[in-house]
């Protein structure tokens, strides 16, 4: 063999290529160094390049860490230097300083203490006026249901009362003053709202409340406790009792809801005015 074909197996890089063409020269030697684009070259530097990520990983971690004890150090040295002046400037000051200095302080303290007492007796007098303020508002709302001003509605009572032409205005008043005493809070009768100058007549063989006449079946709807008001009514000798006995019929139901919705005009009183208040 000659020495053509035993050197041809060392120049594998120089076999024609498939298509026809040759590759490319051989290597370099290893005197002459890595050169890119070469298997061997590739590798070493893949091999380098993921062992980088790794080491830069370790030294940010570490160099963090540094930075992070340096900016605690800092701190704590501007803590006590802060701490150290003040201190300074304290023990600097001469007595009379000091003195005027916690008179100040003391000064300030007595100011903020007056003023806290002035809020506090501020809202003492709010919430007292808010109370009084209500309560006259409840004051008001009771009177203008005693007075029939405005409609009511609650438990209470309905009676119906047949065959009335034989009633008298005594038997009528004798029925008002046994609702009133068995706690009636509202009192309807027919369409009238009854009050305190509530009055009835017989006029024309009619009954007649204030100034109003009445149809010979009478409605009263009252509104207080219903099983008081029905009790009271049901007494033996009591107003019911005599309409009754004049032929009247009479049915008594008690109900959780009645309403009264019939109201009075207020008359500005002709005589009578608030008393002075003494002192």
């Amino acid at each position: 063999m000659s020495e053509q074909e035993r050197a041809q197996p060392l120049s594998g890089p120089d076999e024609t290529a498939p298509d026809g063409t040759r590759a490319s020269e051989p290597p370099p030697s290893a005197a002459d160094g890595p050169v890119a684009g070469t298997d061997g070259a590739s590798g070493a530097e893949g091999a380098t390049a993921a062992s980088e990520p790794t080491g830069n990983r370790g030294r940010g971690w570490r160099s963090q860490l540094l930075v992070a004890t340096l900016c605690l150090l800092l701190g704590f040295a501007i803590v006590v230097q802060v701490r150290q002046t003040q201190g300074d400037e304290l023990a600097g000051l001469r007595q009379n300083d000091l003195v005027r200095l916690l008179d100040e302080i003391t000064q300030r303290n007595e100011a903020l203490a007056q003023e806290a007492s002035e809020l506090r007796e501020d809202r003492a007098a709010l919430l007292s006026g808010s109370d009084a303020s209500r309560s006259a508002e409840d004051y008001l709302e009771v009177q203008r249901i005693l007075a029939g001003t405005a409609p009511v509605e609650g438990p209470g009572v309905v009676v119906t009362v047949a065959g009335t032409a034989s009633l008298t205005a005594q038997e009528m008043v004798h029925m008002l003053e046994e609702l009133r005493n068995a706690g009636a809070e509202a009192i309807e009768l027919s369409g009238v709202r009854v009050v305190t100058s509530s009055w009835f007549l017989e006029q024309d063989g009619a009954l007649v409340v204030d100034g109003t006449t009445l149809p010979t079946t009478h409605e009263w709807r009252v509104i207080g406790d219903p099983g008081t008001l029905a009790g009271a009514l049901d007494i033996p000798g009591g107003a019911l009792a005599a309409f009754r006995s004049k032929g009247a019929e009479v049915e008594v139901t008690e109900r959780e809801l009645v309403q009264i919705t019939a109201i009075r005009e207020v008359t500005v009183p002709e005589y009578a005015s608030p008393a002075p208040e003494d002192g």
